[in-house]
Parts: C-alpha cells; structure tokens; sequence
C-alpha cells in the first residue's frame, strides 16, 4: 500500500459540546480534542464497562463530566480503550472541569460515591494517559458532517509522528497532495487532521477515520488503483511522486494505525448526537416497553 493510502477513509471527530440536532448534524471536526488512552489489565475488561457505567451514573446526577464515544480494539492492542472528547475552545476544557467539581463539592454523597469507583476501577488500569490536540483545518480533507459520524461503527486512529524540526516539511506535504487530490477530484477520501499540543510529543498528529461498515474499506480498495493513478498525475507524475517518497522518509518517524470500534457502554455521547441515529445510540429495550404500556393502563 502506497504511503499516501496508509491512511485510508480518513473522516472527521465527534463534536460533543451541547447544540442544536440541525446544527450537530453540519458541525464540523471540533477545534480542541481530548484523546485519552487506557491499558487495561488483561481479562479486566468486562470489570472495566461495569466501572464505567457507575461514572456515568455519577456524571448524569451532576449534569457535568465526560461527554465521549468510547472505542475498543479490533486490530492492534487489544487489551486497552480509547476515548474522545471534543471541545470548541480550551476554556470549555476547563470549564467542564468546574462544573464537574462545583457540582461535587455541593453533594458530599456523590463525592463519595466517585471516590469509590476510582478506587475500585484504579487498578483494573495499567496505564492511563491523555493528550489535547487542535484541529488543523489546512491538513485536512473534506472532513464529514456528524450525521455521518453518528452512524459510524468504526474507527480508524492513525498516529504519525514527525521529526523533530521536519513539521514545516510535513504541512507542506500534505498540503501539496490535498491539492492533487482537489484536483484529481478525489471524492472518497475524508481526513480530519490534529496536532498534539500536550500530552504528547509535540510532532505527534492524529488521524480519525470514521466507517459504518468494513464493507467500505473493500470498495475503498477496488477504487485504490485509480485512485493513485489519477492522484500521481495530478502531483506531477512519477518523478514528482518518487521525490515525495524520499521526503516521507525523511520527514516521519513512525507511523501507527490502530482499528477501533464503537462501543456503547462505554460511550456518553449528548442527547443531540445520539439523535442522530437513535436507533444504535437510544435503542428501545421491548420489556421496558411493554411494562411502560401496562402501567399506563392502569
């Protein structure tokens, strides 16, 4: 697979903060991302959802606290969870956190009951990080709509790490072949580019494909050859593509990528999102509808 299509069905993040369903449904890739990591212990992972939605227990008394979408491993490492939280701003980090504190200060018994359930889901972890990223909009490529995220059950998270002084050389990179890709008029490629700003290497950049099915990426694969064929012509040619070749090794120094799906225990996305497929995020539980029913004619 060519370097270019290391990456393929790039699409956009999750927009978390409260909006409107029309609005949540045109939102773009939100401009500040928490990407938080969790290893977990092996075997703990049945223990782990269990945990988790005793914190979201707490978070829904409070009205504050994590709103993410929760991932588990399909390739790679299969023994942790990834989490993403987007943000309009840094200050709504912050704020969230406030809320979330101002909250459990006021109530002692929820404050209590959360000191519990991290000192019991604590060591099902073997590590815990998390990284903040800004959206680069410039890198980017014809990023999805959350309507379209919503209904994705699969997520592909792509670490590039760039050399140290090479970033310049990086954005200059992908610019040039989102160029060639404009004008080659390439239609099924979606990326949504951040740059880590701490938490993590500074020349760390995350990549997040967005699929609802994996039929897509075989339909993704019969298109490839055209694809590059008509991506090279646009770029230049074949000179200009071995040129881009060597640059790419000078410019990176790892390059990850790591198969996700969506899990729903362990998600908390907003009511507004949810909505947008109600049918995977909100499904109706038929024994809960029935007795619903019976109480009501009674």
């Amino acid at each position: 697979m060519r370097r270019r299509d290391v990456v393929p069905f790039l699409g956009v993040l999750l927009f978390l903060a409260p909006q409107t369903p029309a609005q949540e449904a045109s939102a773009g890739p939100p401009p500040v991302l928490s990407f938080t990591m969790e290893e977990l212990k092996p075997g703990s992972a049945a223990a782990h959802e269990k945990s988790v939605a005793g914190f979201f227990a707490v978070f829904d008394k409070t009205q504050a606290g994590a709103r993410r979408i929760g991932l588990v491993p399909v390739s790679g490492d299969t023994n942790h969870v990834v989490y993403l939280e987007g943000y309009p701003s840094f200050a709504d980090v912050e704020a969230q956190d406030r809320k979330q504190e101002e909250a459990l200060a006021a109530n002692p018994a929820w404050a209590a009951e959360l000191e519990r359930l991290v000192s019991t889901g604590g060591p099902l972890h073997a590590t815990q990080r998390t990284a903040l990223a800004v959206y680069r909009e410039d890198l980017s490529y014809r990023p999805h709509k959350m309507e379209e995220v919503a209904k994705a059950r699969y997520f592909q998270v792509t670490t590039l790490r760039v050399k140290v002084g090479r970033t310049p050389d990086y954005v200059a990179y992908v610019k040039q072949l989102n160029a060639a890709r404009e004008k080659a008029q390439i239609s099924d490629v979606h990326t949504a580019v951040y740059q880590v700003v701490t938490g993590a290497p500074l020349s760390t950049f995350y990549s997040i494909s967005t699929n609802r099915s994996l039929s897509e990426w075989d339909d993704f694969g019969k298109a490839m050859a055209a694809r590059n064929k008509a991506t090279d012509e646009a770029l230049g040619g074949d000179t200009v593509v071995r040129q881009r070749a060597q640059m790419a090794e000078q410019i990176y120094t790892t390059i990850s990528s790591t198969l996700y799906s969506v899990n729903r225990a362990l998600s908390r996305p907003t009511a507004e999102f949810a909505a947008l497929d109600p049918g995977f995020w909100s499904p109706k539980v038929p024994g809960k509808a029935l007795a619903t029913k019976k109480d009501e004619k009674k």
